[in-house]
This record gives C-alpha cells, structure tokens and sequence, in this order.
C-alpha cells in the first residue's frame, strides 16, 4: 500500500510567554479563530510534570497555529546558531490585494512589516508576533509544476556537490529516531 501524503497542516506549535497577549495579536492582527485549547499538568505523550495551556487559531483551511504557556520555565532566551530569518511559518493568502491590506493592517497596528518580496513563485511580506517568531504572508503568483521540481532535484544534487566536505567538522546533520527506521511497507 502506498501511503499518501498528509492533507493538510493539523497545527504547528511554538512557545509563547504570555497567552493573552498571543490571543490579541492571532486573533485581531491576523482574524485567525480562538479555536480550541488544552490545559494540562503533564505532557499527555510523555508524562513529564510541565503544567501548560495549549491555544490553538485556526485558519481559513482549517488548520491550526498553536502555542503553549509553560509554568516554570528559566526566564532566559531561547538560543539557537540558527539565524532568524531561517525559522519562519509562511501562511497563504488568496491575492495580492490581500496581502497588501495586510501590511497596511499590520503597520498600522505598529508592526514592522518588511516587503512585499518578489520570489518569482510568490509574494511575501514579512513581520514577527510578540513571541519573536518571524511570520510570512505569501500570495501564490503561481502553483508548482513539474518543471519545478525537476530544478529542485537538480538544485539538491548541485547543492550536494558544492557543500562535499564543507560541513561544520563535528556535527552530523539532525536525524530523529524516525530517520533511523526502516519506512512503513
């Protein structure tokens, strides 16, 4: 059997310091829908003892922004060797009009929009919420196609040739556990 890929993003999931402050920007920067919320005194999968609430807004499509407030954490920055611009979510709009009414909401509710950007496929602007993650509206100028990914194949494999032994010395590329199993027949 062939497994089909997934439908649709269920949600993804971020860290938020203060929930209230979350709810106002998702929900009257961004009209995204208070949808639905978990509390809880343990992680359900782990069990670990970390008290939480878990908000979840909801997108047009159905799928889901989601934040946990976790009590007890250090009161201390969440450092990364990552730059910022690479940790983004990019969220569709319908148009450029869209797009461009967003900015304008955006600034001005006082928050710093950079673009629109032209990547060819797309139109981007860019801003971060009060978490301090960077958010990306995107208008598709076009769909993918096959030529697409043809050029991405090739960009993968040219990408390959010039990074050769280029790696940071000491560190392998991240693998979770899954990476380390045999794929589902």
């Amino acid at each position: 059997m062939t497994l089909r890929p997934p439908e649709r993003l269920h949600h993804v999931a971020y860290l938020t310091r203060d929930t209230q402050t979350t709810v106002e920007f998702y929900t009257r920067l961004l009209n995204m829908k208070l949808a639905g919320s978990v509390q809880s005194e343990s992680v359900p999968s782990t069990g670990e003892p970390h008290p939480h609430l878990h908000t979840f807004f909801q997108m047009a499509d159905g799928g889901c922004v989601a934040f946990f407030e976790i009590l007890g954490l250090p009161d201390r920055e969440d450092v990364t060797v990552v730059p910022g611009w690479v940790r983004h979510l990019a969220l569709r709009v319908p148009d450029r009009e869209t797009l461009l009414r967003y900015r304008e909401h955006l600034e001005t509710s006082g928050v710093k929009v950079l673009g629109p950007v032209d990547h060819g496929f797309c139109h981007s602007i860019y801003f971060h919420d009060p978490n301090g993650i960077r958010l990306e509206l995107t208008w598709d100028v076009r769909s993918f196609v096959e030529e697409d990914a043809a050029a991405a194949a090739e960009a993968v494999e040219a990408w390959k040739v010039r990074v050769g032994g280029q790696r940071t010395a000491g560190v392998a590329p991240a693998r979770g556990p899954a990476a380390l199993k045999d794929p589902p027949r």
